[in-house]
């Protein structure tokens, strides 16, 4: 995971610290993986029905990408990328989310398109 989120460049020429916010990247997936558990065992998941037409798994992806919606100016992004173990929120979305096996389904991702990882990059941890 730490190799993942140093090819993030959400700067040009600044990487994020994948070494230094392992931890808190990790604690990312595993919340990703323990409320997609969680919500399985929900009605709403079990009767599979689409609202807006989109599935309950579409929309428990997304509802997990709007928590973490945000703007921010170029000083402070850089600011963050220099001192703080928290990735950017962007990529606190799109580094847990691109391991799930469950978005990849949801969506139809396929090799070629921006949030694919293969198989074989993607972290497992559990």
């Amino acid at each position: 995971m730490a190799k993942q989120f140093d090819a993030y460049e959400p700067m040009p020429g600044l990487h994020i610290n994948g070494k230094a916010g392992l931890g808190e990247n990790i604690a990312d997936y595993g919340g990703v993986l323990l409320g997609l558990d969680a919500f399985r065992k929900t009605k709403q998941y079990q009767e599979g029905k689409k609202i807006g037409g989109l599935t309950p798994l579409q929309r428990y992806f997304l509802g997990y990408a709007i928590g973490w919606m945000s703007q921010q100016r170029d000083e402070s992004l850089r600011s963050q990328l220099l001192s703080d173990v928290h990735s950017p929120a962007k990529w606190r979305v799109l580094g847990p989310i691109s391991n799930v096996p469950e978005f990849y389904r949801a969506f139809g991702v396929k090799p070629g398109q921006p949030m694919y990882r293969a198989d074989s990059a993607r972290v497992q941890i559990w």
